[in-house]
């Protein structure tokens, strides 16, 4: 392997059957590019990072994928992996090759969702959230940027993936014991979109999960949150200046102008104690009766096509 390999991997065998293709994306996690099955021509994605960084992220990610499909399961939500394994001086993950994120589609759309697509993503992503619990992991890493559809044109153009594990947890002990609460362990995750508790630097639970899914669904819905823009000379100054803002920000406040069902919900996953299961089918139930009060049908239809392009 030459030097050039040493800083871009494009054209790399991984395995035996995937050749690393074209960069798509990078950050903390590493780079993602795109790839091929040489003996079927199938696309994939191929996550790569070099195996002398401090923080590796690939080994990890992979462990907790492997939980997920543990005993054969496969929810439609989490993205299939082909491969993992050393390649020269990188790790390499192989997988799905996924769509745009939510957020990308969000902008597309003006950064307002309607009240219909919303509530379908809602319950995609209730679902795979409790699918994942039920492992005994909980994600930390709530953000729209993490949340990926299908492949354009394809009938899995609106299925939400969940991506990006490196961040997961598990919340149980080897003794099925839940994790127990500590304080002051510092924050996880996106700061716009975390809950109160981890804002406030304590051990995250499922609630912390469900809370953060809330308060990304209402940015879905609204374009903004009232902890956004917020400015200041450090970084920990501005994790303090927004925890004291989300902490004055009730449920009422910030669901004003939204179906009180949103409010309810809020109120329901702030309430819940360290170590309690969130109730996952009441809040599926509780937005799929909205979601039917409104007259919406059930009928896959989106405020993007199938290409993901605004609809007009």
């Amino acid at each position: 392997m030459g030097d050039k390999d040493k800083d871009n991997p494009e054209g790399l065998k991984v395995g035996k059957r995937y050749l690393v293709g074209r960069y798509l994306a990078g950050g903390s996690f590493g780079r993602l590019y795109t790839g091929k099955n040489i003996q079927t021509g199938e696309e994939v994605a191929i996550k790569m990072e070099r195996q002398d960084i401090e923080k590796k992220q690939l080994t990890f990610e992979f462990r907790f994928f492997k939980i997920l499909k543990a005993e054969g399961a496969q929810h439609k939500g989490i993205p299939r992996i082909y491969y993992f394994g050393p390649v020269g001086v990188w790790n390499a993950l192989v997988m799905d090759l996924l769509g745009p994120s939510l957020e990308k589609v969000h902008d597309r759309c003006g950064t307002k969702f309607s009240l219909k697509t919303t509530i379908q993503l809602m319950i995609q992503l209730f679902d795979v959230i409790e699918y994942f619990h039920g492992k005994g992991l909980i994600y930390r890493d709530t953000k729209p940027e993490n949340f990926l559809f299908g492949q354009s044109g394809t009938d899995s153009y609106s299925v939400v993936h969940i991506i990006d594990l490196g961040l997961c947890k598990e919340y149980l002990d080897d003794e099925g014991k839940h994790i127990p609460f500590v304080e002051n362990k510092g924050v996880t995750g996106t700061v716009r979109y975390m809950s109160v508790n981890n804002n406030r630097g304590c051990e995250q639970g499922r609630r912390d999960d469900m809370e953060a899914l809330g308060y990304m669904f209402i940015y879905l819905m609204k374009g903004e949150l009232p902890w956004m823009g917020v400015k200041a000379n450090t970084i920990p100054e501005k994790y303090r200046q927004i925890a004291r803002i989300k902490e004055r920000t009730t449920p009422e406040g910030l669901c004003a102008d939204l179906p009180r069902e949103f409010c309810h919900y809020l109120t329901a996953v702030r309430a819940l104690d360290f170590a309690d299961e969130p109730k996952y089918k009441d809040y599926i139930q509780m937005f799929s009766k909205l979601f039917k009060q409104k007259g919406f049908k059930n009928d896959n239809v989106y405020d993007f096509d199938r290409n993901h392009k605004p609809r007009r």
